[in-house]
């Protein structure tokens, strides 16, 4: 008498993919029905197993399903031992149904075990990626035509999709519809996770659409970490907020999520009088009003009154969105004086005042995330005035158009630890612009930010800059100093060409204090003068950054050829 044993595949619910997925093939949840067989094998129990024979297979090798058997010959016929050997072959994942069928002999008891393939897939229908190519989802799978379909094989394939989603920063849910056709093609739809919207928290003075239109994605969208980031660090850099974070939460629907920004506002306006210290200027007293968030609005408006070592008259408005547009416009109007030396072969010869009065107005505008440009045009009244010695004779008005073009990956603007900050400048004086002065200069500034660890940063640049012919006194390039070669006096080296490279190796040795080290590199020459890099002048020493409302306070000394030099002044030195 045959006893059926089998183990079969129904319709049902097996999640796959998430809590809301489901595997509907023809295979989704598993039914072993073997206590019918019990009494039938009972009276069998005694005799020995003679055989084993496997049937039903026409594409898995025998052998495979043999080595998940672990009923052997000439024991006692075990029918826990069958049961066992039914789920394992079931769960090699090519079978839609496994069952056992027994001969009865003088001698014993013959075991066939009898399985049902699942299909060849003869081809795969991938529905619903929008973010990822058919062809990657394909390659990330093992399953493929020609081959048996595995079951098992398919839910570790659903949970690589899945992985590759979230590697490249998106969000698969689930994988439906899962089915064969009558042509043997397998069928299934991925569902993409969807930001449905952002909600901002924590906001005081800024307007929320300051934030949101900063965002590099419009709600509803297939989430993208990647985009999220790239909002978050342009909301960050805004300048406005000591910290924001970002976290996931349900939407509506069971793809979808709200992403909830928070952010903790600082202090964006200053206004006072009081005395400051420039190592290479001296002691200046100011009156100031300065307000980088003005009206919640993102403006920034600058009035400033400086006296002392420099005198400067100075208002200014920018508006970053002009008309709820991204293009930057900006406006200034300064009269500055200052006493500068006049420097010939590395010796101060004279010392005269430099008084510029003039304004300058700037549009610009953004190419993608990473490219921006701007154009600026500028004019000027400089009048020298002799102190003593010999001075420069040049003075007159300069009017001019400068054309920028900006390629910026950094992190954080204020504080860079990895990225590229570039700009190209050429600046077009005189001609159909009018003024006393006619020159060209071109300017190269290329800088770059290697994350050496979790509190440090390598700090390249290299800054180039030259004119197509023999520039005024008040126009030529300076080098040396606090922004270019420390060790060095303030325009120590100055001609119609110039050279600088600079490195820094800064790293966190207390909460809000970095330790530098440096070495700067450069010089000036003359029109006529070629380039020689024997001329370079080299500068090295340390220094301190202590981050303040204000923004980084820099205290640098530096060793040159003839001497040191201690500077202390604002920002990073680039």
């Amino acid at each position: 008498m045959d006893a059926p044993v089998f183990h079969e595949v129904l319709k049902g619910g097996e999640e796959l993919v998430a809590e809301r997925s489901s595997w509907w093939l023809v295979v989704i949840a598993v039914a072993v029905v073997i206590a019918c067989g019990f009494q039938a094998f009972a009276q069998e129990v005694a005799l020995p197993v003679v055989a084993v024979r496997v049937e039903g297979n026409e594409h898995v090798h025998t052998q495979l399903i043999l080595s998940a058997i672990s009923l052997g010959l000439k024991e006692p016929f075990n029918p826990q031992k069958v049961e066992q050997d039914v789920k394992s072959i079931y769960d090699l994942g090519y079978f839609a149904k496994v069952w056992v069928e027994t001969k009865r002999y003088p001698d014993g008891i013959e075991v066939i075990y009898k399985v049902q393939e699942l299909p060849v897939i003869q081809a795969i229908d991938i529905q619903g990626n929008t973010v990822l190519s058919t062809e990657e989802i394909r390659q990330a799978m093992i399953v493929a035509p020609g081959q048996v379909m595995n079951w098992k094989i398919f839910q570790r394939d659903l949970e690589r999709i899945k992985a590759l989603y979230s590697n490249r920063g998106f969000l698969m849910t689930a994988a439906e519809d899962i089915r064969f056709d009558a042509s043997g093609v397998l069928h299934f739809t991925i569902r993409e996770g969807i930001v449905e919207r952002v909600d901002f928290e924590g906001l005081q003075k800024t307007k929320e659409y300051v934030l949101r239109r900063e965002l590099k994605f419009t709600p509803p969208v297939v989430f993208d970490f990647a985009k999220i980031k790239e909002s978050m660090r342009a909301i960050y850099n805004l300048g406005f907020f000591e910290d924001i974070s970002m976290k996931l939460e349900p939407g509506s629907d069971r793809d979808h999520v709200v992403v909830k920004v928070k952010v903790v506002e600082k202090p964006t306006g200053e206004a006072g009088i009081g005395v400051g210290y420039n190592s290479e200027k001296g002691w200046m007293g100011f009156v100031r009003y300065q307000e980088s968030n003005f009206g919640g609005n993102a403006q920034k408006l600058e009035l400033r009154y400086e006296f002392g070592a420099r005198t400067l008259y100075r208002i200014s408005f920018e508006e970053p969105w002009l008309f709820g547009e991204p293009i930057f416009f900006g406006v200034a109007l300064y009269d500055r004086v200052e006493k500068k030396e006049h420097w010939v072969e590395q010796e101060v010869v004279g010392e005269y005042e430099e008084e510029r009065l003039g304004g300058q107005v700037a549009l610009g505008g953004r190419f993608g995330d990473a490219w921006h440009w701007r154009v600026q045009y500028k004019s000027e009244d400089i009048t020298i005035t002799p102190l003593s010695g010999e001075v420069p004779k040049a003075d007159g008005k300069t009017n001019s158009l400068t054309p920028t073009i900006v390629y910026d990956t950094r992190d954080d603007v204020f504080n860079p630890h990895e990225g590229w900050y570039c700009t190209l400048q050429v600046e077009f004086a005189g001609g159909f612009l009018g003024g006393d002065y006619d020159y060209t200069k071109y300017v190269l500034d290329a800088r770059n930010y290697i994350n050496t660890g979790e509190n440090s940063v390598l700090a390249l640049r290299v800054l180039g800059g030259i004119a197509d012919r023999e520039l005024p006194s008040f126009e030529k390039f300076s080098v040396g100093g606090v922004n270019t070669l420390r060790g060095y006096d303030l325009y120590e080296f100055q001609g119609d060409k110039m050279l600088v490279a600079n490195l820094e190796y800064r790293f966190e040795v207390a909460k809000n204090t970095q330790l530098v080290v440096f070495g700067d590199a450069g010089y000036a020459w003359d029109l006529q003068e070629p380039i020689d890099l024997g001329d370079v002048k080299i500068g090295y020493g340390v220094g301190l950054r202590f981050d303040t409302p204000i923004g980084p306070i820099r205290l640098d000394y530096g060793i040159g050829e003839t001497g040191s030099q201690t500077y202390v002044s604002i920002g990073q030195t680039f």
